[in-house]
Formats: structure tokens, sequence, C-alpha cells
């Protein structure tokens, strides 16, 4: 393993990058905010743009905002009034160039990107330093820009595709076709893949990709890529060759399930940098210092009638169906505590709806009033790439043992069952293994704005909103549910300098 240094200084700003900034549009001077070209010519340079762009990247996943196009899932609802009618709009499939709030779902990844366009355009001027720490961080910016044109491309389909620092501005901006951005990501997650470290010493989880990180996206990249809007389903099987090998070296990448599933939504030290994390933001600041912390979780998904924000709610046709258990529990919040009572979500005043303990954490460590706080934002779990990979062998026309034994590990862990142990009372051994895969994502990943995204890849959204509860204020589903539908709508404020992105 390639011996990565990596300085203290450098470990404290990483783990505390979230930076709060205001959204900014394409026509910007792509200069703008990054070091001078000519001074981006050590490590020590290096580390400090990197730095800057993992600040960026924080930002861009700051807010429920960056996820709402997510809010089209069966999972997932707001509230019917206040201030959220952006999350309305996706909630009932009614999104348009003027959605409240898209913007930031938009133009902060390209912030990302730009940073990182510019750390891998100077990549050749670095000449001094160690190279093998010099690779990683270059690794890191692949990796970083290939993530957030994989959320961009997800979320609003056909986009500018920017690799370069050599742009004039949104007035020569051009969307690019699907295939094209699919494959450019591709070779960035490659080439992350090759530079990165098999693991980063000294640093707690994955909250720096390292090898395992860029190939586990990589699988989940095919697996989009088989489905629509492409449908080339020859991804199938590179999808599960790709987290296979990801699994095969688990232990060596640091991977591996939780024990115990409600740890996962814990602030303790020893519950947040955990071996689950695949890729995600470690949000180590404290929680009373808003722009260093996560925003998307804690107060957003608390009713008012307890100082909520009413932001992020658990659908209620969805929780009836979940399936009794351990992980429900550890999925959900039913009650809370306010003023020394009991309130049951069914009593609640400001609306009726189930909370997830996956947003709101546990109260005695996260109050109701708490609108900035330390929970991790898992980008991707283990638990994920195991069902992806079962799904992934199912849909390629596999049945492979070890692809059964990656589901059944979920299925045990969702019992609080040792989760490498077998155990005939879960166990799955035959059946249509990729929608039982499919199935157990649906209830591992609740809340996790991970539903929208497998509804889509499968063309399935009109059958899963079908099911929404008449109970919810939200409304029935007001919107086109079919694919024509499900790409939001690049903001307005874009398409005013650049007409094209319109088209």
């Amino acid at each position: 393993m390639k011996n990565i240094k990596i300085k203290l200084s450098t470990l404290i700003m990483l783990l505390a990058y979230t930076l709060v900034i205001p959204a900014c549009t394409l026509e910007e001077d792509p200069s703008e905010a990054r070091l001078d070209p000519s001074s981006l010519n050590s490590e020590e340079a290096l580390e400090s743009a990197v730095v800057g762009m993992y600040r960026k990247f924080t930002a861009s996943m700051q807010w429920a905002h960056s996820w709402m196009r997510s809010y089209g899932g069966d999972d997932i609802t707001t509230h019917s009034g206040k201030n959220k009618q952006g999350f309305r709009d996706a909630d009932t499939m009614e999104m348009t160039s003027l959605t409240s709030g898209v913007d930031l779902g938009y133009n902060t990844p390209y912030a990302t990107i730009k940073e990182a366009n510019n750390i891998i355009a100077n990549r050749e001027n670095i000449s001094s330093g160690d190279q093998s720490s010099i690779d990683a961080l270059i690794g890191e910016a692949y990796f970083l820009r290939a993530f957030s044109y994989f959320h961009l491309v997800r979320t609003f389909g056909e986009i500018p595709l920017i690799i370069s620092t050599d742009i004039t501005g949104s007035v020569d901006m051009e969307k690019s076709d699907l295939l094209t951005i699919y494959q450019q990501i591709e070779s960035d997650f490659l080439a992350a893949e090759t530079l990165l470290p098999t693991i980063y010493p000294e640093v707690p989880a994955a909250i720096r990709p390292n090898k395992g990180s860029a190939r586990a996206f990589l699988a989940k990249l095919y697996m989009h890529w088989a489905g629509w809007p492409i449908k080339d389903e020859s991804k199938y099987a590179l999808a599960a060759s790709s987290a296979k090998s990801v699994i095969d070296n688990a232990a060596a990448h640091g991977f591996a399930l939780v024990p115990d599933m409600g740890t996962l939504w814990s602030i303790k030290d020893e519950n947040r940098f955990n071996s689950e994390i695949v890729f995600g933001l470690g949000h180590a600041a404290n929680i009373n210092v808003g722009p260093y912390s996560n925003r998307h979780t804690g107060r957003p998904g608390y009713p008012g009638d307890v100082q909520g924000w009413a932001e992020i709610f658990a659908e209620i046709a969805f929780f009836n169906d979940f399936p009794e258990g351990p992980r429900k529990e550890k999925t959900y919040r039913t009650e809370v505590v306010f003023q020394g009572k009991t309130i049951q979500w069914e009593d609640f005043t400001d609306e009726k709806h189930p909370m997830f303990l996956k947003v709101t954490g546990y109260q005695d460590e996260v109050a109701t009033t708490n609108s900035v706080t330390m929970m991790t934002t898992y980008c991707m779990r283990y638990a994920d790439l195991l069902l992806l990979y079962a799904e992934a062998e199912g849909r390629a026309g596999g049945s492979s043992p070890e692809a059964w034994e990656a589901l059944n590990r979920v299925r045990r862990r969702a019992n609080d069952l040792p989760v490498n142990e077998a155990n005939s009372s879960v166990d799955l051994s035959t059946g249509d293994l990729a929608e039982l895969a499919y199935t157990e994502r649906k209830w591992e990943l609740a809340g996790e704005f991970k539903r929208w995204d497998d509804l889509t890849r499968m063309e399935r959204v009109a059958e899963a909103l079908a099911n929404r509860s008449s109970e919810e204020l939200v409304g029935p589903v007001t919107g086109d549910t079919s694919p024509a539908n499900y790409f939001a709508k690049i903001p307005q404020s874009e398409i005013t300098v650049a007409p094209q992105l319109g088209q």
C-alpha cells in the first residue's frame, strides 16, 4: 500500500470543510474563488486547493434542496403549506424552472466542478512534494467531479459538461447528450480509482474517497446506465462485477456493515465515523455553528408542534407498508418528547406524519430545535453496495451464492441478527434475485434520498405514487408521472443568461 502522508492541519480542515456560499450562476468568471494557477505548483498548494474543493462540495450537499427532486419518490413527503413550495412541487411532480430552491441543487455542484477542473488542469505543474500524496489529492478531484456530474445528470438530465478551465461564460454553454456525460463520469471515476489509495491511513472511515469508493460509484453508475434513460442492459454485468470487486476487498478498503443499524444516526464520535461509509460527509463541527454543519437533519424532520421546520417527513402509506421489526424501529420516529410530554405522530396538530430517525437523529443527542447537526451524510453506505450487487447480478442473469449472501447480510442486520451467520429464518436463496434485492433497497434506504433514483431507473414512478395515502395533505400527485417528467428543469436563472439551456 502506498504511504500516503496527510498533514494534521489538512485533515482538520477536511473534517470541517463545510462552508455556506451563495448560489452562483455559470456565467461567473471561472477563475473566481480559485488559487492563481501559477501558484498551484506544490503539494502544499495542492492540499489547500483540495480543502477549498471540499468546502464547495459540502456546501453543495448541505441542504435538503440538493435532493429536492427525490421528493418525487414514494418514501418522502413534506408539509402542505409554509415555505415548502419547492419541495411540494417535486412531491406532486409539478416542478418547473421557477421552482423555489432548485437553483441550489444545480449551481452548487458546478462550484465543486470548477475547483476540481482547476486542480486537474494544473496537475502537471506540481513540481514538489511526495508523488503518492499528490496522486491521491488529484484522485480526489477526479472523484468529486465525477460525483458532482453524476448527481447533476440524474437530477437534470442533459446539462453543460465543463471539464476545462477555459470557458467563456454561459452564453456559449451547450447541453451535452446523456451518453457523453455518462462516459465522462466513467472516465473520471476510473482515473480516481487509479490515483487514490486503497485506504487512507489515520482518516476515520471513507470521508475521503479511496479506490473502493471510486469502484463502488462506478458500479452505481453502470446500474443507472443499464436502466432508464440510456437502457444499455450490458452495463448490468459491469455493475455486478464492479460491486463484487469492492465487496471482495472490503476489509482492505475499511468497509463493513455496522452490527446495529441504529448507531448510524448517532452523533457520538464512535458512531459517526463508521465502517459502513463507502463515501460520506463527516460534519465535524459544533452543532451550534451553522456554517460548518449538516443542515438537512435535526429540525427539518420535526413538525411545527415541537418547533420543527416540517420539511422532511415520512409518507404515511410507505410507513404503513414498511415490514415490522428492528429495521423499521431504527428508520422511523413515531413520537417526540416536548415540554415534558410525549406526543405520538398521530396526535400532531401541524400535520400528521411519522418522522425519520435518519433525519431527526436521537432526541437526547439532537434537540428538536437544532437546525444544524453533526449527523453524517451517507453518500453511499456499504448496505447500498451489497444490495446493488445482488440486484445487478440478478438483472445480468446471474444467481451466484455470493450475490444471495450480499442480500442476506442486509436482511440479517435488519432483524438484529449477526450479519455473517446464516439464519434460515430470514435468509433467501430462491426467487427473483433482482426484484428481491430491489425491494430490499426500498426498505433499507428509505428516507435517504435514494428511492427516487431507483424508481426512475426502473421507470416505476407512476406505480409507486399511485399508492400515496389519502391522509397526505400535500394532496394527490397532479403532475405527469411518466419518464417525460422525471428530470427537473434547469433553473430559470441559468436560462435567462443562456437561453439555449431551456430548449
